[in-house]
């Protein structure tokens, strides 16, 4: 955008003039004078057309704006209709912000429930010249954002998102990878939650009495069933993973969990906390001691397990004894 403050506010008047119903298509010379009258200094049409095309540049030097020339009034307007730079008073960190958002929110231009999202950011991308592709919108030698991985199960979203809000159930058939069988599951789905580039719904079961979550890329034949049920008054989305350390709930209470990591994996996890709930407690000798309270499962395992050599549970005992025995099972497995 224009440093120089008087071409700034001159683009503003411009922009005004265009816009005015009550007098369109204004001249160079209408708006070198009004400029000149307000402004309170000399203004020449000359220098109105070389704002004129300033403002027609990309950004951040302009503002894009549609400006044309009608020789049928000998004046001019936009070619965009209610356009107006008004709408586009972004400083040059802003637009790079913007940008930068764009090309992460683009990267769901695919997932079906976005496609009113997608048609949105399509846009923006137009109005505000973003320069995103369509074939590869962030490909950039500067700058990588972290693409998502293809994966099955996608075409469940809209479906699943549209049972929820008319408080709807879902029957579906789940391949359960853990007990190595499929079997069919009836749901009111209470949310869609993204997981390291996967989606999983998480519902409430009848049968089980309980809240349950299901892989999307593992689900097939999905049915709505189109009976309202009562929303229970248990289910609180922002609280229900906060002692997960990945996508699955805990069936028992939190535990409190003190690790001793050691250099330099210590100073990785401070600034990459293992989890929101994560202490400090002390450090010593290069040892850092912390405390994470989270359910005990299999994730918090994988995540321990993860930091190899470098980290020492010290409570509780429950879960050094567990880690110890898959330690020595993936020993044997290296002899």
């Amino acid at each position: 955008m224009p440093k120089n403050k008087s071409a700034a506010i001159r683009y503003r008047i411009i922009d005004q003039c265009i816009n005015n119903k009550r007098k369109p298509f204004p001249s160079l010379e209408f708006l070198a004078n009004y400029c000149a009258n307000l402004l309170d200094t000399d203004v020449s049409p000359s220098t109105i057309e070389k704002d004129i095309a300033a403002m027609k540049k990309d950004h951040p030097i302009g503002f894009n704006a549609p400006i044309v020339y009608s020789k049928q009034h000998k004046g001019y307007a936009y070619a965009e209709i209610g356009f107006s730079i008004s709408d586009l008073s972004l400083q040059e960190e802003e637009w790079n912000a913007l940008s930068f958002s764009a090309q992460l929110l683009y990267q769901y231009k695919n997932v079906p429930i976005f496609n009113d999202f997608k048609s949105a950011i399509e846009r923006i991308n137009t109005r505000f010249s973003l320069g995103l592709e369509s074939h590869d919108p962030v490909n950039d030698q500067f700058i990588q954002f972290e693409k998502a991985i293809e994966s099955n199960g996608m075409e469940w979203i809209n479906p699943i998102y549209e049972a929820t809000k008319k408080k709807y159930a879902i029957q579906f058939t789940y391949n359960n990878i853990y007990k190595k069988k499929t079997g069919s599951y009836t749901i009111v789905p209470y949310l869609l939650k993204e997981h390291r580039n996967r989606w999983y719904v998480i519902g409430w079961e009848e049968q089980r009495q309980d809240y349950l979550t299901f892989a999307l890329d593992r689900i097939s034949s999905l049915e709505t069933i189109a009976t309202i049920h009562k929303r229970r008054a248990d289910f609180h989305p922002e609280g229900f993973f906060q002692f997960a350390t990945g996508i699955m709930e805990g069936k028992q209470k939190p535990v409190t969990v003190e690790l001793a990591i050691t250099e330099p994996i210590s100073k990785l996890i401070l600034l990459e906390p293992i989890h929101p709930s994560q202490k400090f407690i002390s450090e010593k000798n290069g040892i850092t001691t912390i405390s994470i309270t989270v359910f005990i499962n299999e994730e918090l395992y994988l995540r321990i397990l993860s930091l190899g050599p470098w980290c020492t549970i010290k409570k509780p005992a429950s879960l050094t004894k567990t880690m110890t025995e898959l330690v020595k099972k993936m020993g044997k497995l290296y002899k």
